[in-house]
């Protein structure tokens, strides 16, 4: 499975992992209210409320809070160590922990006081229920219960608080108390009763439980699956909304731009520097809590747009091998303001704010300058948007690098020692160190060939 097919699998998943993630957590809880009540237990059997062996009683009250604690140790020690309590959440052999723990614990208090518990039989078809099951938990679950009934019937006949009509008559409680005396009771035909009157009883009420409980959950199960499915639709289509919306920006924009540049090589050059850099700011500290992973991708997305203000400039103007005079110029700073008005035309009813409002910004302020001397509004510093202070870099830098009617190429890396010479006054000074930092990267890039970037 090649990285792009993992990716979408974790992406179709995410639900169901997610489900389970939160059935482990729940089921911790479950387990630390059992560990309170085995303490409760052994504190009522030692003031005599329950009538166990207190030797039985103290063992079985140890054994059953090691077991029961044993997950909730396993996530505590996880925790401190990892880090991360979502990724052993997220663990298939933690989910299984967690059910066989459970299973062991409520086994030993039934062993204890089958007869006082009966409900806590339950439990484990209960805790097990909370995930996403399949046949192979269903009957695992089925057998082990059924064994469980078992051995919390005859255990707590041989070592717990049996049934006093099984004994009434026969001897007296501190006899009783005496495992070989309890033995002595042991024949065929009160085995056979001890099934009959109390095993039977409780694997119906098991079993009509854990049908219900497991059918609830298959229900819960197929709603979730739907839902998956309805996402997976949803996401799809969301996905070829973005590639139909990101070609029409480069086809717009690459369109604009053979009015003055002639190929589509600044579009797709400055789309790819924007990129870098803000990957590059995110790993920074300062930008760390600043950028995050969907706007990064928003700026790269509407970095194409920076200069589609230019449909409104004459050729004369674009084409001009010179110098430009004081009109000219001040006729070419109009884009700025209607590359934001053509965004807010077009792409208004796209039902995206957050990516108008990036668009926007970027076509409007990426050729504002740190000192508050650029254009349209004289903004400065961190006035500036973090998008349009990227975008003027990268618009800059393939700028230089590149062939222009005025001017000719300059090597990447003086160019960007002419930037650094800039920064401070025409560029934010904390993102040109970190681009300065970058150097071998972004002149590599800068040499790629053009038909390996499309």
């Amino acid at each position: 499975m090649n990285n792009k097919d993992y990716e979408k699998k974790q992406t179709e998943d995410i639900l169901y992992i997610e489900a389970e993630a939160d059935a482990n957590r729940f089921n911790l809880r479950c387990l630390f209210v059992l560990c309170l009540f085995v303490l409760i237990s052994e504190v009522l059997n030692e003031i005599g409320v329950f009538k166990v062996p207190v030797v039985v009683m103290r063992v079985c009250t140890l054994i059953d809070f090691v077991l029961l604690s044993i997950p909730l140790i396993v996530f505590l020690i996880h925790d401190r160590v990892k880090k991360s309590k979502k990724k052993i959440l997220e663990n298939e052999l933690f989910k299984h922990l967690i059910i066989t723990s459970t299973y062991l614990g409520i086994a030993i208090v039934c062993v204890a006081l089958s007869f006082h518990a009966v409900i806590l039989v339950a439990i484990p078809p209960l805790v097990a229920a909370q995930y996403h099951t399949d046949k192979k938990l269903f009957t695992w679950v089925m057998i082990v219960s059924f064994l469980l009934v078992f051995v919390g019937v005859y255990g707590s006949f041989f070592l717990g608080t049996a049934d006093r009509n099984f004994i009434k008559g026969m001897m007296s409680e501190e006899d009783f108390a005496i495992l070989s005396n309890r033995i002595s009771l042991a024949t065929s035909s009160r085995m056979l009763e001890l099934f009959t009157h109390y095993v039977l009883p409780r694997i119906f009420g098991v079993n009509a439980i854990i049908l219900l409980v497991f059918g609830i959950t298959r229900r819960n199960g197929d709603m979730l699956k739907k839902q998956v499915e309805l996402d997976k639709k949803v996401n799809q289509e969301m996905e070829q909304l973005t590639k139909m919306q990101g070609h029409v920006i480069d086809a717009l924009a690459t369109l604009i731009e053979t009015r003055d540049i002639g190929t589509g090589e600044h579009v797709v050059r400055t789309k790819r520097y924007v990129k870098m850099i803000a990957e590059r700011l995110k790993q920074d500290d300062k930008y760390k809590d600043i950028l995050s992973d969907e706007e990064i991708v928003r700026f790269e997305n509407t970095a194409p747009l920076h200069d589609v203000g230019k449909i409104v400039v004459s050729d004369t103007i674009l084409l001009k091998p010179g110098k430009l005079t004081s009109e000219e110029f001040e006729k070419m700073k109009v884009h700025t303001v209607k590359g934001g008005k053509v965004i807010r035309d077009i792409f208004s009813n796209m039902e995206d704010d957050d990516f108008l409002h990036t668009a926007e910004q970027i076509a409007m302020y990426h050729h504002e300058r740190w000192d508050g001397t650029g254009y349209p509004q004289g903004l400065k510093g961190e006035e500036i948007p973090l998008s349009a202070r990227i975008m003027a870099i990268a618009d800059v830098f393939d700028a230089l690098v590149s062939v222009r009617v005025y001017k000719k190429s300059i090597p990447p890396k003086e160019a960007l020692e002419i930037m650094m010479s800039e920064s401070g006054t025409h560029f934010d000074p904390d993102i040109m160190k970190i681009v300065e930092k970058m150097g071998d990267e972004l002149f590599k890039e800068s040499m790629t060939p053009f038909e390996e970037m499309c």
